[in-house]
């Protein structure tokens, strides 16, 4: 049998996702001594510890379910939530959109139930630095347990504050900013005076009257490129012994993004810019 030290084998602690026999998905935390309920019967976390990813289990009815350690993907669709949660498609996009790169530190509001922070945490390394902010805290409480139960110890990346951002963030310089806030271009005089020259800013927005009143005050402000914007569509498809063809319903629209660069400094010698060349 591998040692625990095994990468493939299941650890207690381990967030792990749980197929029953009607290929529905359970996500468990094991914990030893710990007994989950799952369709097909109760299973002993026990069991699982110490075995290879992906063995399979009879419960205690004699049903057979596997066990593989969560992707990203799993845990933020299975995780307990506080609030609404970016689907997977957007963390996705707003990890490479705002290119955010190992050592990159990285100012985010608000936390909601965690989903997004994991992304970031994930995606800025063991030398990067996410610092996050909130009003609720009821959603940080929520957020900080579910960053705290996935896997890979990203939590010590992280710097929690409780409060508004657009009174906090100046106390930071930072690479980039992710807002999932409602109205964000209230936070346009704080970025700009923490964000880099060249850092990126991106905001997930549910509405498209929230884009465009985030639109119309970035075209206003000389601290930022002019924005861009974008929606992003997933659809699944249905692939078994009789069947390749797409899924007959799909989530049509989730939020939107916005994305928009600090600008530098006007050098003396570069002489007046129109409007077209503002970018």
């Amino acid at each position: 049998m591998p040692g625990v030290s095994d990468p493939n084998v299941l650890k207690d602690g381990d967030a792990v996702v749980v197929y029953d026999r009607r290929a529905k998905k359970h996500l468990v935390i094991l914990e030893a001594g710990k007994r989950v309920q799952v369709a097909g019967g109760a299973v002993d976390c026990d069991d699982w510890i110490g075995k290879d990813e992906g063995c399979r289990i009879r419960t205690l009815r004699g049903g057979g379910v596997a066990a593989y350690r969560a992707t990203l993907e799993d845990y933020v669709l299975l995780m307990p939530r506080a609030a609404a949660v970016l689907p997977p498609k957007a963390i996705a996009y707003v990890l490479q959109w705002a290119d955010i790169f190992p050592g990159a530190h990285v100012a985010e509001a608000g936390i909601g139930s965690g989903a997004l922070t994991i992304g970031l945490l994930e995606a800025v390394g063991p030398t990067g630095r996410v610092t996050s902010f909130d009003l609720r805290e009821d959603h940080a409480k929520r957020a900080l347990k579910n960053i705290e139960n996935w896997r890979g110890g990203v939590s010590d990346r992280l710097d929690f504050r409780a409060g508004d951002i657009v009174t906090e963030l100046a106390s930071i310089n930072v690479d980039r900013v992710v807002l999932d806030v409602p109205e964000p271009w209230q936070a346009i005089e704080a970025i700009a005076g923490s964000l880099r020259s060249g850092g990126i800013w991106v905001s997930y927005l549910p509405t498209i009257r929230q884009v465009d009143q985030l639109v119309l005050a970035l075209l206003d402000s000389h601290a930022f490129a002019p924005p861009e914007v974008i929606e992003i569509m997933l659809r699944k498809w249905v692939a078994d012994q009789q069947r390749l063809r797409p899924e007959l319903t799909m989530v049509g629209h989730s939020g939107f993004l916005v994305r928009t660069r600090r600008r530098g400094a006007l050098h003396a010698d570069t002489g007046e810019l129109g409007n077209e060349e503002r970018s």
